[in-house]
């Protein structure tokens, strides 16, 4: 079981380790530092109400182009140097309308297939730093809210479950009959983890 950040790095130095492929190698490559101050400044001048708690792990580690249990946990795939200018530009340009995006005080820090994770500055519905995983739904032009799920309680506690979600589906190695046994010990890891039990619909969505 993973039980923090640091062993979450690890973890994916060590199957980067294992992968001769580049591309594949890129996907693990979690290394620290993460963005540089200046690049961070920049973040803060174009976003300054994205939460702290997400911005002090891309300074402490490395994510651009990072891949755990299918989350692409930046914006875009490896397009750019660096995360900053992946999350200037999903600013820029979301997925969703602006509207939609703003009304929740939503920025997106990944996706996971055709759907996208983010974070929320804060609002009624959601707290401060908190993940949300929100679906592509039907129609990409005029999002529901109900297509937002919430996911983590800040951005640590998502790469820790999502660690845990790449864990075990390395034991299970494509055997679809340890499905039941793993997932138990997934709702038991969150447990341990004392993730909020608000959370678990949408990791056992993913899982």
């Amino acid at each position: 079981m993973i039980n923090s950040i640091d062993e979450v790095q690890q973890m994916c130095l060590l199957k980067a380790s294992l992968e001769n492929d580049p591309l594949f190698k890129r996907s693990y490559m979690m290394l620290s530092p993460g963005s540089p101050t200046e690049k961070l400044q920049d973040l803060m001048q174009m976003l300054p109400q994205i939460p702290e708690s997400y911005t002090d792990i891309i300074k402490l580690y490395s994510i651009n182009g990072l891949e755990i249990a299918g989350f692409n946990v930046s914006p875009y795939f490896n397009t750019n140097p660096d995360v900053v200018e992946d999350l200037i530009e999903a600013y820029e340009d979301p997925f969703f309308p602006k509207e939609f995006m703003q009304k929740h005080k939503m920025y997106q820090i990944g996706s996971w297939n055709t759907d996208i994770l983010c974070i929320t500055e804060g609002t009624d519905q959601f707290g401060e730093g908190e993940i949300l995983y929100v679906e592509e739904g039907y129609d990409i032009y005029n999002p529901e809210d109900s297509q937002i799920h919430p996911l983590a309680k800040d951005f640590e506690q998502f790469l820790i479950v999502a660690g845990n979600i790449e864990q075990l589906h390395e034991e299970m190695q494509g055997e679809d009959s340890l499905y039941p046994v793993k997932e138990q010990e997934f709702l038991d890891c969150l447990a341990r983890l004392e993730v909020d039990k608000k959370y678990y619909p949408a990791w056992l969505n993913v899982f």
